[in-house]
């Protein structure tokens, strides 16, 4: 397995399993490219949503769709049908990608579908979007912000209401209600996004520090093992050691011994060669 075969692997699966997924890639890797694989980070849900699109061959259109988009704007052509075509292919894809994700174990919310709709935009409004789509390894929903008529990430906001004659008929009591109970939606929806969104981040960085904690148990388990083979090792020296100086001790009485007998036997030796009797 080389590296670009991993990686897309490991952006292939649920990112739940992403964190155990790229820990047991890693060690089937080349030591350069276990540390490129190690650094990637866990996608969020709508991220992983638009890969597994990727995954699924259904990107392709949508991507082709942008480069006619961009091609007409820069010619000043009639983006209207094609804003319609965008229209429809984004809304199918989203579709897809919940059909996707509900078949995967990890059922898309409406705030993580309204991220990935914005993805597709991006993708189709930018080419650098685009060619991070197609890579199929985003770690993270897309939002273009440029300029131009398809240049937003998501679609257009409601225009704002005419202005209403000073009397307030209940046609105008009830329009001002929809409108009020319209805004209280969206501001929900957006708090949900950023709730869900905050989760995700939180989830991702619990993953990460889970996945460096067990390393540093491992590598900890490791030093412990290393060092009690150490002790072992200097309990064993030490008894050697102990061993050593009590042989050393008897050989040096014994030479002692062995040094005054030689010395009487010389002595003796001496006495009896002087004596001619």
């Amino acid at each position: 397995m080389d590296f670009d075969e991993a990686a897309d692997e490991l952006y292939g699966v649920l990112p739940s399993e992403f964190t155990a997924t790229r820990k047991r890639l890693a060690g089937e890797l080349p030591r350069d490219d276990a540390r490129r694989l190690t650094a990637m980070r866990r996608p969020t849900v709508p991220a992983w949503a638009v890969n597994l699109l990727v995954r699924d061959d259904a990107v392709g259109p949508v991507l082709e769709l942008g480069e006619r988009m961009r091609a007409a704007w820069s010619e000043g052509g009639d983006l209207t049908a094609l804003d319609r075509e965008r229209a429809s292919l984004v809304e199918d894809l989203v579709r897809r990608a919940r059909t996707l994700a509900d078949e995967a174990g990890r059922p898309l919310s409406d705030a993580f579908a309204d991220e990935v709709d914005e993805t597709l935009r991006a993708a189709i409004a930018d080419p650098s979007a685009a060619d991070a789509v197609r890579a199929g390894r985003l770690d993270h929903p897309l939002r273009h912000t440029g300029f131009g008529p398809f240049g937003a990430a998501a679609p257009p906001a409601r225009p704002k209401p005419p202005p209403r004659p000073a009397k307030k008929t209940r046609e105008d009591e009830d329009a001002a209600r929809a409108e009020r109970e319209r805004k209280d939606r969206e501001r929900r929806a957006e708090r949900t996004r950023d709730a869900e969104r905050k989760a995700e981040e939180a989830e991702r960085s619990l993953a990460e520090w889970t996945s460096t904690l067990e390393e540093a148990r491992g590598r900890l388990a490791d030093a412990e093992r290393e060092l009690d083979d150490l002790r072992e090792r200097v309990r064993d020296a030490e008894a050697r050691r102990t061993d050593l100086a009590r042989r050393a001790q008897v050989a040096e009485r014994e030479h002692d011994r062995a040094e005054r007998t030689a010395e009487e036997a010389r002595r003796r030796a001496r006495e009896l060669a002087a004596d001619p009797s």
